[in-house]
C-alpha cells in the first residue's frame, strides 16, 4: 500500500496554459494508491454569507477550481482548517456538496459533529484506507456539535480544542495580581465565578482570559481537550475495524514559542496518541512552513508538510468586514484592498519564500510495517517571472531541494529522525 499526502490547497484561478509542471506533479502523486489533499478554501459562487470571523482572510472560489485541483489525481480530501467556516454553514455545505458530487471521499466537516468526525473511506486494490481530518486552529463557533434529544445537530468542523497555561515565578505572579487589581480586568469573570457560571481552575490565576500558574520554571504548557481526545480515540479504533490503515491529518497554527517551525506541545501529545490508538501515520499542515518529522513507535508523524497550492493573494471578492478590519474604503476591489493591507505587496505571507515550499510524501506499507518514506520537495513559483504560476506546485530544483533537506534535517534532529537526499528525493531512514 502506498499513501501520498500533500499540503494545503488554496486555488483562486484556473490553471494557466503556462503552467507546465502539472503532468510531472500528477505522475509523482499517481504512484500512490491513496492520494490525499487538504482543501483550504470554501467552494461557492459567492452566494454564501460570511462569518464574523475568518481564518486570516475570507477564502472562497468557484466549484470549478475543485476540478482543477482534481487534475493532480487526488482521490480523497480533508476539509478541517481555519478557513472551513469562512462562509458559515452555507459555505460548509456548498463545499461538501461540491466534493461529494465528484464522487470523492471527504472528511473533517459536515452537518453534525458525527459527520465531521467520521472518516473518509478510500477503497483500493491493496485494501481500504480510512482518513480522519481535524483542526486545532479555528474560532470555537466553527466547531460542529451533536444533536440533543430535540435540538438538531450543529454544522461545522472537527475541532481539537486545547488549553494553554503560562508558568511564571513568584515575582511575576505578584506583578500580574497587581495589574489585575488596578485594572479590574477580572471583575466580570470573578462575578461569574461567584455565581457558578464560570468554573475556577485549581492553582490557576487568570488575567482576563489568560491562565497563569506559579512555577519555578517559567514557560508555557498546552494540552489537548480530554473530550476531543476521547472522541478521536473512539473514531480511530472504530475506523481500524473497517479499514486496513488509518491516516490522521491535522491542521494547526499553534506553536511552542516565537518560531513557526516548532509544533505546540499539545500537538505532539495528540499526534503520538493517534499512533498509540492505531493510526498508521499522522500528517500535519497549517503554518505554511515545513516542520519536523518524527518516527514514533515505527510510525511517521509529519508535523507540517506546508502548502501544495497557495494563491491566498488572488481572491475575487471579500465581504465588507475585510475592508472594515483594515480601514479600507468598501468601494475598492479585493485586489486593491489586499494591495493596501500588504503595503504594496511588501509584507505578509505572500512575500516570504519559506511559505512557498512544501512536501509530497509517499509512505509505503507492507502489512502493518512502514517500509519506505519518500519525500519530494515542491516550490510554488515564488521567484518565477510568470506571476500567473505563483502559488502552483513545481518540481523543486537542486538548490531548493537541498534547502528543504537541510531544514528538515535541522528540525527533525531533536526527534532523532535521520534523512538522506539523493536524485531530488528525500528518504527517511527507518
Amino acid at each position: 500500500m502506498k499513501v501520498c499526502i500533500t499540503g494545503d490547497s488554496i486555488l483562486m484561478e484556473p490553471l494557466p496554459e503556462s503552467y507546465t509542471d502539472l503532468n510531472a506533479i500528477r505522475d509523482y502523486i499517481g504512484q500512490a494508491d491513496v492520494r490525499i489533499n487538504n482543501m483550504e478554501m470554501v467552494l461557492s459562487r459567492y452566494d454564501q454569507f460570511a462569518s464574523t470571523y475568518c481564518g486570516g482572510l475570507w477564502v472562497t472560489a468557484e466549484p470549478e477550481r475543485l476540478d482543477d485541483v482534481l487534475r493532480f489525481g487526488f482521490n480523497c480530501f480533508g476539509f478541517a482548517n481555519n478557513h472551513t467556516m469562512d462562509y458559515s454553514y452555507g459555505g460548509v455545505k456548498s463545499t461538501m456538496d461540491a466534493i461529494k458530487s465528484r464522487n470523492v471521499p471527504v472528511c473533517g466537516a459536515g452537518m453534525s459533529l458525527a459527520e465531521a468526525t467520521a472518516p473518509a473511506m478510500v477503497d483500493t486494490k491493496e485494501g481500504k484506507v480510512a482518513v480522519l481530518c481535524i483542526t486545532s486552529t479555528c474560532d470555537d463557533a466553527a466547531r460542529a456539535g451533536d444533536a440533543g434529544h430535540v435540538i438538531p445537530a450543529r454544522p461545522g468542523l472537527n475541532m481539537l480544542r486545547h488549553s494553554e497555561t503560562f508558568l511564571v515565578n513568584a515575582e511575576h505572579m505578584k506583578a500580574l495580581e497587581e495589574i489585575a487589581a488596578v485594572t479590574h480586568i477580572n471583575g466580570r469573570i470573578n462575578n461569574s465565578k461567584a455565581g457558578g457560571y464560570t468554573v475556577s481552575k485549581p492553582g490557576i490565576f487568570n488575567l482576563g482570559t489568560v491562565d497563569f500558574k506559579l512555577s519555578d520554571v517559567e514557560g508555557k504548557h498546552s494540552a489537548p481537550h480530554p473530550q476531543d481526545m476521547e472522541r478521536m480515540r473512539l473514531a480511530i479504533e472504530q475506523a481500524k475495524k473497517e479499514a486496513e490503515y488509518v491516516i490522521v491529518c491535522f491542521h494547526s497554527h499553534e506553536i511552542k514559542g516565537d518560531d513557526d517551525e516548532e509544533p505546540d506541545y499539545f500537538i505532539e501529545e495528540f499526534a503520538r496518541s493517534c499512533i498509540d490508538w492505531g493510526a498508521a501515520a499522522v500528517v500535519g499542515s497549517g503554518t505554511h512552513q515545513i516542520k519536523a518529522i518524527e518516527i514514533y513507535k515505527e510510525k511517521p508523524i509529519f508535523y507540517s508538510i506546508a502548502n501544495f497550492i497557495f494563491q491566498s493573494e488572488k481572491p475575487k471578492q471579500f465581504p465588507p468586514d475585510y475592508h472594515d478590519r483594515y480601514g479600507i474604503d468598501r468601494s475598492l476591489s479585493a485586489q486593491e484592498a489586499i494591495y493596501i493591507r500588504s503595503n504594496g505587496g511588501t509584507r505578509g505571507l505572500e512575500t516570504q519564500f519559506k511559505n512557498y515550499t512544501g512536501l509530497m510524501q509517499i509512505v509505503e506499507f507492507d502489512g502493518e510495517k512502514v517500509t519506505k518514506i519518500t519525500l519530494k520537495p515542491v516550490e510554488l513559483g515564488f521567484y518565477h517571472e510568470d506571476k500567473t504560476v505563483k502559488g502552483l506546485p513545481h518540481n523543486a530544483n537542486a538548490e531548493v531541494t537541498q534547502l528543504v533537506f537541510e531544514t528538515l534535517q535541522r528540525l527533525s534532529l531533536p526527534y532523532g529522525t535521520k534523512l538522506t537526499c539523493e536524485n531530488g528525493l528525500i528518504q527517511v531512514l527507518l
